[in-house]
C-alpha cells in the first residue's frame, strides 16, 4: 500500500501502514496520477491543489500520512489496480479519517434535503457508496475546504439522500463488528438498492465497486461489460450466501415481459424498489415453511449452473394459467400497515412434464399474505431463456468453444475498448487472446422419432442461432473503430458466424446475425479479416460434432503499417 506523505509529498510504500487519513472525492480534470506526484510539473496540475488541501487538513488532525486514489494507486500495473480494487473497501474501513471533498459545494452552512451539499454529484457515483459507508470517523468538506459536518451528525440528512440505513452509518448495534449491520443483517436486495441509479465512468465498476460491500473478490476484467461483471458479482455472493432476496428484482421497464427471462438482475437498478426486502434467516424460513405451506421443509442451498439456477422453491399456479406459477423467496417486506408479506416471483414452466422454469412478468414482486395449503416445494430448475417454442422438448447440453485470437491488431494501432458477453457464455483471458465457452441446451428427438429418423445426429427443433460476444476495437491515432461479432449457429451442420462493422449491432438483433460479413475496409490501404477453424485444422462448414465442439477465430488487421 503506497501512502503520501502530507508534507513531504513524496509516496511511501508500507506491508503494515501507519494510521492514515483517507480521501474521498470526485476525479476532475488533470488529476495527478501515480507516475506525476514525484514530478516537477505536478504542481502546475489543477488536481494539485486538492492534494496539498487534503494534506494539510490530515496535517491538523495529527496524521503524517494519507492516501488518495490518484496518486497512490499505480494505474499503469494490471496487477496493483486489481489489487486496489478488491481491497479499496479495506483501506477505507482502516483509515482513521475519511475526509469528503466536495468541489462543487461552495457553501458550508447548514445543509439540507434541497441545498447544494444534498445534490452534490459525488452522492450519484458508483464508488463513493463504498466510500461513505466503510470509514468509522467520516467528514465532509466543501471546496474551500471548511467543514460541513461528520457522517454521525448528518446521518438522517446522508440516509434520505443515498437512501443508506441510518444506523449504517451510525454504527447503531454493530458491537465488535463495526460493519455487522452492512454485511450481514441487512439483505442483498436492500445493499444492491443503495447501487441502484448510481454512474461510473467505467461500465464494469457498477459490480467492482460493490465487492466490498459483500465481502466478496473476484477478477478484476475491464472490457468485459457491465452486464456480465454484475452477473459474477451475483455468483460471488451466491457461494457464501443463503440469501434468496438477490432474486427479489424487478425490472424497472413496466409491462410486456411474458417473454422468459434468467433469474439474475441484468444491472444494480433492478433492485431500485427492493429496498425494504428483509431476508428471512434459514432456522426461521425452515418453521414458517411447515406450518403454513407444508410438511417438507425446503432445501436451503442453491446454485447457479452452466445454464440457470437449482432451487427449491414454494410454487402455486397462477389463476388459469397451468404452466405459469407464484414462487415464493425466503424473504419478506413490511406493508404499511405493520403486516410482513412473503415476497414471490412468477415463473413459467418451459418444458412440458418437467421441473424447468423461467421467470416472465420480470417487472413484478408478488407480496404474499397467507401462504395455507396453496403451495407445494419443489426442487426445480430456473433457465436461462432458450427456446420460443420449447413444448415437449428434451433436452441435453451442447458445448461450444472458440479460441479467439489477435493477429496485427496491436501492430496497426488497434486496442480492445469494449467486450460484450451474452450471459450464459464464459470468458477466459490469454494474454491479449480469450477463450469463449458456451453451452445451451437442444432439444432431442420426441419419444416417437419419425420414419426417416437417421440416429442420434436427427434433431426435430433446434436453437437457431445464439450471440455469443461482441468486441469493439478502436485506433487512437486515426480514430478508427470496427466490432466483431461473434456468434453460432445451432443447426446440426452449423457453426460460428462472424460478423465485422462499424458499429456495434442494437440488442434485439444479435441473436439473428447469422450473414457472415468477415472483411472490413479500413483507412490506408489496411484491411480487417475475421476467419473460423473448426478445431484450428478444418473448415468451419465441417459437420460438428454432437457434444463439444471446438473452433479457433482470427482477427487479423493487415495493410501498410
Amino acid at each position: 500500500m503506497h501512502l503520501l506523505h502530507t508534507t513531504t509529498k513524496k509516496l511511501e510504500e508500507f506491508v503494515n501502514p501507519p494510521e492514515y487519513a483517507i480521501l474521498s472525492h470526485r476525479w476532475r480534470e488533470e488529476e495527478v496520477l501515480f507516475a506525476d506526484i514525484h514530478q516537477e510539473h505536478a504542481k502546475g496540475m489543477k488536481g494539485y491543489a486538492k492534494i496539498e488541501g487534503c494534506c494539510e487538513q490530515a496535517r491538523r488532525d495529527g496524521y503524517q500520512y494519507v492516501w488518495i486514489d490518484t496518486c497512490c494507486i499505480d494505474k499503469s500495473s494490471s496487477a496493483a489496480l486489481a489489487e486496489a480494487i478488491n481491497t479499496m473497501f479495506t483501506w477505507y474501513e482502516d483509515a482513521q479519517v475519511c475526509y469528503v471533498y466536495l468541489d462543487d459545494v461552495a457553501d458550508n452552512g447548514d445543509p439540507g434535503i434541497e441545498s447544494a451539499f444534498a445534490k452534490s454529484e459525488w452522492f450519484t457515483r458508483g464508488w463513493t457508496l463504498q466510500e461513505l459507508i466503510a470509514p468509522t470517523s467520516l467528514f465532509f468538506f466543501d471546496s474551500r475546504w471548511r467543514e460541513i459536518g461528520s457522517k454521525n451528525s448528518l446521518a438522517g440528512l446522508l440516509s434520505s439522500i443515498t437512501r443508506v440505513h441510518a444506523d449504517v452509518l451510525t454504527r447503531v448495534n454493530a458491537k465488535s463488528d463495526k460493519l455487522m449491520t452492512t454485511r450481514v443483517s441487512l439483505s442483498v436486495a436492500t445493499k444492491m438498492s443503495w447501487a441502484a441509479g448510481r454512474k461510473t465512468t467505467r461500465p464494469e465498476d457498477k459490480a467492482y465497486s460493490l465487492m466490498g460491500i459483500f465481502k466478496v473478490h473476484m477478477p478484476v476484467i475491464y472490457g468485459e461489460g457491465e452486464k456480465k461483471a454484475f452477473f459474477r458479482l451475483q455468483l460471488e455472493i451466491i457461494r457464501t450466501s443463503h440469501d434468496q432476496s438477490i432474486f427479489a428484482w424487478s425490472n424497472p421497464v413496466a409491462g410486456g415481459h411474458k417473454k422468459g427471462t434468467w433469474p439474475f438482475a441484468l444491472y444494480p437498478d433492478y433492485y431500485a424498489k427492493s429496498g425494504d426486502v428483509e431476508d428471512v434467516p434459514s432456522d426461521q424460513w425452515i418453521r414458517y415453511s411447515q406450518e403454513f405451506i407444508g410438511p417438507d421443509a425446503p432445501r436451503l442451498d442453491f446454485a447457479a449452473t452452466n445454464d440457470g439456477l437449482d432451487i427449491s422453491l414454494p410454487l402455486r399456479p397462477l389463476a388459469h394459467e397451468s404452466d405459469e406459477f407464484i414462487a415464493l423467496l425466503s424473504c419478506r417486506r413490511r406493508a404499511s400497515d405493520g403486516e410482513y408479506y412473503i415476497v414471490g416471483i412468477r415463473l413459467r414452466r418451459s418444458v412440458v412434464n418437467a421441473e424447468r422454469y423461467e421467470r416472465i412478468d420480470d417487472h413484478i414482486l408478488e407480496d404474499i399474505v397467507d401462504t395455507r395449503g396453496e403451495f407445494e416445494v419443489k426442487r426445480i430448475h430456473v433457465s436461462y431463456p432458450l427456446l420460443s417454442d420449447s413444448s415437449n422438448a428434451f433436452f441435453f447440453s451442447t458445448s461450444t468453444s472458440l479460441f479467439v485470437q489477435n493477429v496485427g491488431v496491436e501492430e496497426h494501432g488497434f486496442s480492445m475498448i469494449d467486450m460484450e458477453t451474452a450471459p450464459s457464455c464464459g470468458l477466459q483471458m490469454h494474454d491479449s487472446n480469450f477463450v469463449l465457452l458456451m453451452r445451451r441446451p437442444l432439444p432431442l428427438p420426441s419419444p416417437k422419432p419419425p420414419q426417416d429418423f437417421k440416429g442420434s445426429h436427427h434433431l426435430l427443433r433446434t436453437v437457431d442461432s445464439s450471440w455469443l460476444a461482441s468486441f469493439t476495437y478502436h485506433n487512437s491515432t486515426t480514430e478508427e473503430q470496427f466490432v466483431v461479432t461473434v456468434g453460432v449457429s445451432w443447426v446440426q451442420d452449423g457453426g460460428p458466424w462472424l460478423r465485422i462493422t462499424s458499429e456495434k449491432p442494437p440488442a434485439d438483433q444479435l441473436s439473428r446475425l447469422k450473414i457472415d460479413w468477415i472483411s472490413y475496409l479500413l483507412k490506408a490501404g489496411k484491411k480487417v479479416t475475421a476467419s473460423v477453424k473448426n478445431g484450428g485444422h478444418a473448415s468451419a462448414g465441417k459437420k460438428r460434432s454432437i457434444m463439444f465442439d471446438r473452433y479457433s477465430v482470427n482477427i487479423t488487421v493487415y495493410g501498410n503499417q
